[in-house]
């Protein structure tokens, strides 16, 4: 067997940047072409952008107040033609490029040898929670790739302090606040750690220098972001920060949460723990998004390195900056959480990457041990779970193509200037992504009194209850598709509608 050393003896860190640069984008391309149905929230960014081409700024905002990837699809669009779902996809496709080979360069900072980089590259591109995501068009992607390049701009200002350096660390942060408003948090708190880590004068003066174009730039943006109506509309999320500074409002909500559970739930001798139990249910809720995002295979690895004590060396200024943004990605998620009593993955995507590569020097010194000593039964295993863990992300068992099929069959053939009526949204854009005859109506109630000639309706067996909404319709199938479970796109006929 050929030692890991040979083999890297004339690899680069550019060389290993390429290869993961090269999977990554093939693995996008995998993923688009597997997954036959756009995401919910790439409908709304789709019918964003094409507000966007239709009626401008104003027209986008009106849809949601932050629309610069809808923006950057349209604009996408316009110049080269194609349509705006494809614009999305390529968009995607390499933001999720800049995203992964940003993680590379990061992971070049905190590991011994190019040995242990070329092992944590193959963990990036096989971390499911990331790949689970690249078939989605999201401006996530666009926030997680900037703010990477963010990171790792710190890493390199703290080992040179110095204007340009300074400069870069702006100009990425800025890219990632146009994704996700967010960001403003992360590029308020970057400076106080350089002071902190630096000390008090000489990091005073580097925080100066790494916010020197924000200083003058925050006061010119304001003033114009006052004055322009539109702007104000547009970006108007930004104000929204200051909501998740409102600590009476907040707290307020939550004993009015708590003091129902109490009531509700708990008997009269435990009201008083209504809060506890609210509190310690949220929190729980956080910690399973991150323990499930961490993916079995790498915890896995890090588990079987821990147990074999295989701990790693990383470079001290990246790993407390890594802490220091898990931190404050902690206290972000944790304000969003008891603001609205939800979290989504997606919403801790930064945090679960910054876990992961902490993890790193222990699992590619574990690997790269494993690899040194032949291990035949390792080296068996380790390859095998870094393929399933690939087959899992880019295999379904049910496909979702027979929506897209029948909204482009009802686009295509029904009579023109007949009025059709869905509930679905994957219905609604399809139809419309393909130059109907007919007229369409989107009400996903179904509450209407109007008469249609045609609905086109989801059904399908786990949710037989929705059929009640339209049960007293008169209607007559005359087009569907279904998959494989028996789930079914009706193109109905519509003899009467009784509500």
């Amino acid at each position: 067997m050929k030692p890991l050393n040979s083999f890297f003896s004339d690899l680069s860190l550019h060389n290993i940047r390429l290869f993961t640069a090269f999977i990554s984008l093939l693995f996008s391309v995998l993923a688009f072409s597997t997954d036959q149905l756009i995401n919910s929230d790439g409908v709304l960014y789709l019918n964003m952008a094409k507000a966007y081409i239709e009626g401008g700024l104003a027209a986008t905002a009106a849809m949601y107040d932050w629309p610069f990837f809808s923006i950057l699809i349209a604009v996408i669009h316009q110049f080269t033609g194609i349509q705006l779902e494809l614009s999305g996809q390529i968009i995607n496709s390499l933001l999720f490029v800049v995203f992964t080979d940003a993680l590379v360069l990061i992971a070049n900072k905190l590991l011994a040898n190019l040995r242990y980089v070329f092992i944590a590259s193959l963990i990036i591109l096989c971390f499911s929670t990331l790949n689970d995501y690249r078939s989605y068009i999201i401006r996530d992607i666009g926030y997680w790739a900037f703010i990477s390049i963010s990171i790792y701009r710190t890493i390199i200002f703290l080992e040179k302090p110095n204007w340009q350096n300074g400069i870069y660390w702006q100009l990425s942060s800025l890219l990632a606040l146009l994704f996700r408003v967010e960001a403003i948090v992360i590029i308020l708190a970057t400076p106080l750690f350089i002071v902190f880590q630096l000390g008090f004068r000489d990091g005073l003066k580097s925080a100066i220098k790494l916010c020197s174009l924000f200083l003058l730039g925050g006061v010119l943006a304001a003033a114009v972001f006052t004055q322009q109506q539109g702007m104000k509309s547009s970006f108007g999320k930004l104000l929204s920060v200051t909501e998740f500074l409102d600590h009476s409002s907040i707290t307020e909500v939550f004993h009015e949460k708590a003091t129902i559970l109490g009531k509700e739930l708990l008997s009269q001798y435990s009201e008083r723990y209504g809060g506890m139990i609210l509190a310690s249910g949220l929190v729980y809720m956080l910690l399973a998004k991150i323990i499930t995002g961490l993916s079995p295979l790498n915890l896995i690895f890090f588990t079987m390195a821990k147990v074999q004590q295989k701990t790693g060396s990383s470079e001290s200024n990246t790993r407390r900056f890594l802490l220091f943004f898990i931190g404050i990605n902690l206290i972000i998620l944790l304000t969003f959480l008891f603001k609205h009593y939800f979290i989504s993955t997606r919403y801790a995507v930064m945090l679960i990457t910054a876990v992961v590569l902490l993890m790193l020097p222990a699992m590619c010194r574990l690997i790269d041990d494993y690899w040194l000593a032949k291990n035949k039964f390792a080296l068996t295993l380790i390859p095998f779970l870094l393929l399933a863990s690939i087959i899992d992300t880019f295999t379904t068992s049910v496909t979702k193509g027979y929506i897209k099929e029948t909204a482009i069959w009802a686009s295509q053939n029904l009579p023109e200037n007949s009025r059709v009526l869905t509930n679905d949204i994957f219905i609604d854009f399809y139809f419309h992504e393909n130059e109907p005859k007919a007229r369409l109506k989107l009400d996903r109630t179904l509450q209407t009194n109007k008469q249609f000639d045609y609905f086109i309706v989801i059904e399908k067996p786990s949710r037989a209850e929705r059929k009640k909404q339209y049960a007293n319709w008169d209607l007559m199938p005359i087009h569907y598709s279904e998959n494989a479970r028996g789930d079914k796109a009706v193109i109905y006929r519509v003899l009467n509608i009784d509500n």
